[in-house]
């Protein structure tokens, strides 16, 4: 199979491209008995390349699609939420919908879907697909670059001990999606519990990001930018803290197990 050049990273690509301290360092987590390894799936190699090409797409779509954010803002808010589901974009919607009633909750939810949920649940069967490869580093090169063999085998250590609902809290606190569903996708965490706590996860986050646009926006009409620049620093010191919170679990995990 050829390989498939690894997208650039312009920055700005939703939930996932963000750095999370929990995902940065395996020494962060430390088990006694390691993880069982990946568990041996026989995925059809015609499969193997629907699930890859469906994962590059989920990083290209939102990168190609920056240059038309200008001529989208502010009247196609709903199809840009389409093409670049992030939070950026997400607290837009949120504030032009509390401002102008567009593109309203709904509309902005169900443009969220494909890339945010349908989009990480692929990342989900490239681990069942590429499980072993991946923690051996010997997957597709970009692949690889996305899904580091050591931020992969600490994202499984997280799910072994912790279950599911790190995919919830990872959702909530900004974890990289896409890192943890592939690693559950090789562990021995039951499927749909997996993908319930995602979705779950998905739902909430969305909700406190949309609900602090529309807080935003609201703060706009009524005090101008300086209130609002002020709700975005709240939002950001608020997201800090439950990363931190995830943090001091780990080290807390680490102490404990170690």
């Amino acid at each position: 199979m050829s390989e498939i050049a690894p997208p650039a990273d312009d920055g700005h690509v939703d939930d996932d491209i963000l750095d999370a301290d929990i995902l940065h360092d395996p020494a962060d987590i430390d088990v006694v008995d390691p993880p069982t390894p990946p568990v041996e799936r026989d995925v059809a190699e015609g499969l193997r390349r629907v699930l890859l090409t469906l994962a590059v797409l989920r990083y290209l779509v939102p990168i190609a699609a920056l240059p038309l954010v200008p001529r989208l803002i502010p009247d196609q808010i709903g199809f840009l939420t389409l093409l670049r589901p992030g939070k950026e974009i997400i607290l837009l919607a949120g504030g032009t919908t509390r401002t102008d009633s567009t593109p309203g909750i709904l509309i902005t939810f169900l443009a969220y879907l494909p890339l945010m949920v349908g989009g990480v649940w692929v990342f989900y069967g490239v681990g069942r697909a590429y499980g072993d490869d991946l923690a051996a580093g010997n997957g597709p090169a970009w692949l690889q670059r996305a899904i580091p063999p050591e931020r992969f085998e600490l994202a499984r250590r997280v799910l072994t001990t912790r279950g599911p609902a790190v995919a919830f809290i990872g959702r909530v606190a900004a974890l990289p999606p896409t890192i943890v569903a592939a690693a559950a996708g090789t562990s021995d965490v039951d499927t749909t519990r997996f993908i319930l706590a995602d979705l779950a996860g998905a739902i909430v986050s969305f909700g406190m990001i949309f609900g602090a646009g529309m807080a935003l926006g609201e703060a706009y009409e009524s005090g101008g930018p300086w209130l609002t620049g002020a709700g975005i620093v709240a939002l950001l010191i608020g997201m800090s803290v439950v990363s931190a919170w995830l943090q001091r679990e780990a080290e807390r995990m680490h102490g404990s197990e170690g």
